[in-house]
């Protein structure tokens, strides 16, 4: 009784000597009596039950160690208190902190999983020396590529003439036979500028890098090896440094060993569309730096000097650029220079999808945390007894907003730990579900700046869910509370309003996810819907490439494709079999794109950039029947044009349709700047339908297809089509290979329906990841109208009561609650649709052959969400049809 005496002292002297001290202490004494029972339930002593009663309902703790604690630190023992009352809360209500702690942990896990994807395309240090004062130069032409490779001349010049870059250096890969030390293999190299490494910052591990003598012919027979390709061939050998590996037939000295973090892989400019294992020195011959003979195949690497920015470099390259337009007007006019960060050209275009992902999760972690302040707001009424009798004691609304708050920390704390362990999960799950191609990642690490984003995002999350509800509890009245307690508490106008506002930004957040989901999953189904132009089933490729020092002339190089192709068609379950230099969807079909061709009746004196543009394929024999390419007119090559120059070639539809649109191109006569015999021209003998060579979602463009022994590359891509599984016959076709050289590997084996498929990863990648977090995004929200209805129709149930004895029939009940939560989900939608139509915009890189503002797929969602409204009003409302008025009045 003395600390029921002290507790209602204190009310008392709050509440003043009037007719309301007897309710008010009743109310006290009615409370501590209810939590004492709950003790004595739980196995306490009746003294010590109503002791920690008292503790807990007015904070009445007069232990000696606690009184030690608050003359020590204060603060401490305040805190330490707040921390075990707010764990026992949660412990004590085990239902609400399980669906807090689910919510919590999907919204932080799938932000979490996401960031690290970002931090490792988008924000990891670079393995480079100031990798921000590092740029990829490239020539650009309108109409045609604004990242184009350059040519050697250019090069020479842009040297020369500029005053922004501290150094440049230029590189271009090829495929490589390597042998020795080893089973004979087929490597993707780099051959480089000298000065390569030292652009970049790069230091070898072993050995050391190129020096200025390897930029000679003669002194150009050395390599550097990637750590892997080390590790790999010499187990890690420190003694590798100094040996020597065949090259292509070649012997090269191993003078270092690259950095096990060190890749440079630019995929604008790849002819191999593979990373690199080796590094060799590229020494530009005259021919080379000729501007007559020189062609564009070199990728451009540049640093900063100290204090130029990007900006001003453009405008220097620009300015160069004009000037060699005006003095090579026949093969620089209307040419340009594009100087991008390293950052932006190695992330590619994955980067708006990355930065979709980003945007969809936080969406989730938004919509996570207005569901939690909901239900925070609807649990607030069970507390309300509670919290009035604390302030009621003195504690002041700062003091009791500091409990909430430490609280919804604790609970922020254990959702954002089961969230990191998620992301652990998803992490792997998404490096798994990703095309190995689409990101270069063999790894998504979790390392301290995406735990430290965890945490940041763990905090961020306790402020958003727990601000609202903890300023509500912390300003209400005392004295209603108090006399309201046993009856069923209400949270007040503020309360109910701010409940609806957290529902109407579920729905309107979610209704953006949704829209967006739809729009990408319709935009899949359009480019997985698109004719390629050819069949890609059953259809086998892999690339072989012959040494050039064994295959010097064109007649060995046609001897042995036209022999292996043979072999090929003679295999059991083969249909047929054929070559390509650059196959379709391989990742650098449009490499060559910007050459140039002579039509009929156009003066020879044309400029190269005054000509038109046509890309060029060259093709060995069956190529059209086994890719499946229809012949629209004309013929095929013959097998005498497949055997020797006849200067004859076939052309796609496109290039039929521009430049000759109203006359017959068959017979027609074209001179195609690719070889040193430009002027000979080559006879038009068929047209065939459009085939896309790299992207469903692009355009088709001019092509132009050679037969093979018009340019003979070393390098060829063979296409197989077979009977059944294409990859049944890889070690027969591979035995082809052997039997004709023995030493030579094959390399980038796979099927034509995996190339199409990972041409489409991208997008594939962005819809399943925003749908999953939409139907996350939708749970949520559904749930979240379900509690709003459900705790208003609690709320009511007197109001409900009361309706019904006066007469009201029972559909209108229904009608009246479900009007409630339909005025509620119909707010959200019109919130959502707007908020669509200005977000959806920054989508339209994303899109294909669908508007970001579809009027059928914003009206279909939003139905949809209506629906689902709807359907989670309709349990609570037929809960609220089945209410007894004489129970509910007996209740009040």
């Amino acid at each position: 009784m003395k600390h029921l005496r002290v507790l209602w002292k204190r009310v008392a002297g709050l509440f003043g000597r009037d007719e309301r001290d007897a309710d008010l202490a009743g109310e006290l004494e009615f409370h501590v009596e209810l939590q004492t029972q709950d003790n004595l339930r739980a196995g306490m002593s009746a003294a010590e039950a109503r002791r920690q009663a008292l503790i807990k309902l007015g904070g009445m703790d007069q232990t000696k160690e606690s009184y030690r604690d608050r003359r020590g630190l204060p603060w401490l023992d305040s805190l330490l208190q707040d921390i075990r009352f707010a764990l026992r809360m949660l412990g004590k209500n085990l239902g609400f902190t399980t669906v807090a702690v689910l919510a919590l942990a999907l919204g932080i896990g799938a932000n979490t999983a996401i960031f690290s994807l970002v931090n490792s395309v988008l924000l990891r240090p670079l393995p480079y020396k100031n990798a921000d004062r590092i740029v990829i130069v490239w020539e650009s032409k309108a109409g045609l590529s604004p990242h184009n490779v350059v040519s050697p001349p250019n090069f020479l010049d842009w040297r020369s003439q500029n005053s922004v870059f501290e150094s440049m250096a230029y590189l271009a890969d090829r495929s490589v036979n390597l042998t020795g030390e080893g089973s004979a293999e087929q490597v993707d190299a780099q051959y480089v500028e000298y000065n390569f490494f030292d652009t970049l910052g790069i230091h070898p591990i072993l050995g050391r890098g190129f020096t200025k003598q390897n930029d000679e012919v003669g002194n150009d027979d050395v390599v550097i090896l990637s750590s892997a390709l080390w590790k790999e061939r010499f187990g890690s050998n420190p003694d590798a440094i100094g040996k020597k590996i065949l090259i292509n037939g070649s012997g090269y000295s191993i003078v270092g060993v690259a950095p096990a973090n060190f890749d440079f892989y630019i995929a604008g400019g790849s002819v191999t569309g593979e990373h690199p294992k080796l590094w060799l020195p590229l020494v530009l011959s005259l021919p080379l730096r000729d501007r007559s003979t020189a062609g564009r195949f070199l990728t451009v690497v540049a640093r900063l000097k100290p204090g130029a920015e990007l900006d001003q470099a453009q405008a220097q390259m620009d300015t160069i650029a004009a000037r060699l337009a005006r003095s090579y007007p026949n093969k620089d006019q209307g040419w340009g220079v594009t100087v991008v960060p390293v950052r932006r050209e190695i992330s590619g275009n994955v980067r708006p999808a990355l930065l979709l992902l980003a945007g969809a999760v936080g969406l989730v972690l938004l919509i996570a945390c207005a569901n939690l302040s909901s239900l925070l707001l609807a649990r607030a009424t069970g507390r309300q007894k509670e919290l009035a009798i604390r302030a009621a004691l003195g504690a002041s609304p700062s003091r009791i907003a500091r409990q909430l708050l430490v609280e919804n920390i604790m609970l922020a704390a254990i959702g954002g730990t089961v969230g990191i362990a998620l992301a652990l999960l998803a992490t792997r799950a998404l490096l798994q579900a990703t095309p190995p191609g689409l990101f270069a990642l063999r790894s998504i690490p979790v390392g301290a700046p995406v735990i430290l984003f965890a945490l940041i995002m763990t905090l961020i999350a306790a402020i958003l869910f727990g601000f609202v509800p903890s300023y509500v509890l912390a300003h209400f009245e005392v004295s209603p509370s108090l006399r309201n307690a046993s009856r069923g508490n209400s949270d007040g106008r503020s309360g109910r309003t701010a409940h609806k506002i957290f529902i109407i930004a579920e729905v309107a957040l979610t209704l953006v996810l949704l829209v967006g989901s739809g729009l990408l999953i319709q935009s899949l189904l359009h480019l997985i819907a698109v004719n390629p132009g050819f069949n890609p089933h059953n259809l086998l490729t892999f690339k072989v490439y012959l040494p050039t020092q064994q295959y010097r002339s064109d007649e060995a190089r046609i001897a042995f494709f036209g022999d292996l192709t043979d072999k090929l068609n003679n295999l059991p379950g083969v249909r047929s079999a054929t070559l390509e230099n650059l196959p379709p969807f391989s990742g650098f079909a449009l490499w060559g794109v910007a050459t140039s061709v002579l039509l009929p009746g156009q003066s020879p004196q044309l400029t190269i950039s005054e000509r038109a543009g046509t890309a060029v394929r060259v093709v060995g024999a069956n190529f059209f029947r086994t890719m499946e390419i229809p012949l629209i007119e004309g013929r095929a090559f013959s097998p005498g044009e497949l055997a020797s120059e006849k200067h004859v070639v076939m052309v796609n539809q496109t290039f039929a349709n521009r430049y000759f649109p109203k006359g017959d191109p068959i017979g027609q006569k074209i001179t195609i700047n690719m070889k040193d015999d430009q002027d000979a021209p080559s006879e038009i003998i068929g047209v065939v339908a459009d085939a896309h060579e790299s992207d469903l979602s692009a355009r088709a463009y001019p092509l132009i297809y050679w037969p093979y022994p018009e340019l003979t590359y070393s390098s060829m891509s063979i296409l197989v089509r077979t009977v059944g599984n294409p990859l049944a016959i890889v070690p027969d076709a591979h035995d082809a290979v052997l039997k004709i050289d023995k030493n030579e590997p094959i390399s980038g084996v796979g099927t034509m329906n995996d190339l199409v498929a990972d041409s489409i990863a991208r997008s594939r990648l962005a819809a399943l990841l925003v749908t999953i977090f939409a139907g996350i995004a939708l749970s949520l929200a559904s749930l979240g109208v379900y509690g709003l209805i459900s705790y208003s129709v609690a709320q009511r149930t007197h109001e409900i009561g009361i309706r019904m004895a006066l007469g009201a029939r029972r559909k209108d009940v229904l009608w009246m609650v479900l009007m409630q939560g339909g005025i509620v989900a119909t707010v959200g939608i019109g919130t959502g649709v707007a908020a669509a139509l200005a977000l959806t915009r920054l989508m339209k890189s994303l899109l294909f052959s669908i508007s970001a503002s579809d009027p059928a797929t914003f009206v279909g969602i939003a139905a949809l969400l209506s629906l689902i409204a709807l359907a989670a009003c309709y349990i609570p409302a037929r809960r609220a049809m089945r209410v007894d008025p004489m129970v509910a009045l007996r209740h009040e």
